[in-house]
């Protein structure tokens, strides 16, 4: 027997994001020891981010430290806008975290917790797919070789050379700090900085978006079962009252998803109205910066972060256009209907349902831009355009 998935289960990965960072959404009850070791990890994890995201603009700044090195400028360029990415995601998710948990709330309420109900939601069918958990597998790990190979290569280094190489003191970032970081004590605070900054910005910019996903996704559960139920319907002349009654029922199910919708663009809005200027930013920085660099661990460990940054942005869109098609399903299975056999005053209401239902529900950043496969496809194109611009640049 099919074992079906909780609405735990959908909010699981994007609630540990937070939590792994000593930020609990949901308040879980614990011992005191339990939360102070939470709250004391998450304010290191904080102080480390905005000490060393204020490092890295006082020397962008200091701009006598980069000229003269477009490869400088350009990893100092993708560290700034990877920063500035999570940060503001992370200040729109504080803002909004109180809205947000009454929509987790709220969602939680509606959904299935019968398994015969949750076979006819088919809720299995919007849990994460194999391949978007792949990716997100793979992306933390592209992070982690990431944040702990300049240790294990300075490391390595250091022993291939029995004692007699000066340890290389590599780092994740390059950002000068206001300490000597090139002595041992300096280089463990440097590491443990660099390291719960390098978590911070991570969780951040996947929970965020794994929290939209998770929120997106329940709402075109509600909004696949309303389509499935009104295209199996069939009304007649005889049956009117009970028919009206099933449709209201419908179309206050389908009001209530509007509802919530308006409410996922008001958590989600400005993170998301960022999430493309910084992403595209992001991507070209890396591009030019692998290009440079060329075919060493550097360039390829890079070229695995544009990878994982463009599947990540790929999720994002995929379940907003997710939502459009679900939402505008909705019109299509009144009219594939067998609406026709049904009373006057049925087919009226029917009518009015199809005519709100066309109208398909985005996520929006703010009305400028739509979640969806066309966003990802303009990303991709001012990246490419942009790789084609430094290729040849470069190559002359």
């Amino acid at each position: 027997m099919t074992a079906f998935r909780s609405f735990e289960d959908f909010i699981y990965m994007a609630n540990m994001m937070f939590k792994t960072l000593g930020y609990d959404l949901f308040d879980t009850p614990r011992s005191r020891c339990s939360n102070l070791l939470l709250r004391g990890y998450f304010v290191l994890c904080t102080t480390s981010s905005f000490y060393e995201a204020s490092m890295v603009t006082i020397r962008i700044i200091q701009w006598e430290s980069l000229a003269g090195s477009p490869s400088k400028i350009m990893r100092q360029g993708l560290h700034f806008f990877y920063m500035l990415s999570a940060l503001v995601k992370f200040v729109t998710f504080v803002i909004n975290r109180k809205r947000l948990l009454q929509l987790c709330n709220h969602l939680k309420e509606l959904y299935p917790h019968k398994a015969q109900t949750q076979r006819k939601y088919e809720v299995n069918r919007y849990y994460l797919s194999r391949a978007t958990q792949y990716v997100l597998y793979v992306y933390y790990f592209v992070m982690v070789i990431m944040a702990l190979g300049p240790l294990l290569q300075s490391c390595i280094m250091y022993l291939l050379g029995l004692g007699k190489a000066e340890f290389t003191y590599k780092r994740i970032y390059p950002t000068r700090l206001t300490f000597d970081s090139e002595k041992p004590l300096g280089y463990v605070v440097a590491y443990v900085i660099d390291f719960t900054y390098s978590q911070f910005i991570v969780n951040v910019s996947l929970g965020t978006d794994l929290w939209m996903m998770c929120i997106s996704t329940q709402i075109s559960m509600h909004l696949g079962y309303l389509a499935k139920v009104l295209a199996s319907f069939c009304p007649s002349p005889e049956t009117e009252q009970q028919d009206c009654y099933f449709l209201a029922r419908i179309v206050k199910r389908h009001q209530l998803m509007l509802s919530l919708h308006k409410d996922v663009n008001q958590v989600f809005g400005l993170l998301l109205a960022s999430n493309l200027f910084t992403t595209a930013s992001l991507l070209c920085c890396i591009a030019y910066y692998t290009i440079v660099q060329g075919f060493n661990w550097e360039g390829i460990s890079y070229m695995a972060l544009f990878v994982s940054v463009v599947a990540q942005f790929y999720m994002v869109s995929s379940q907003g256009q997710k939502l459009i098609d679900l939402s505008t399903n909705i019109a299509y299975a009144a009219y594939e209907s067998k609406w026709y056999e049904g009373s006057v005053r049925f087919k009226k209401d029917i009518l009015l349902l199809m005519t709100q239902a066309q109208r398909p529900l985005e996520i929006s950043a703010r009305g400028i831009i739509i979640v969806s496969f066309d966003s990802f496809k303009i990303l991709m194109t001012i990246t490419y355009r942009f790789f084609a611009v430094i290729r040849q640049t470069v190559g002359q």
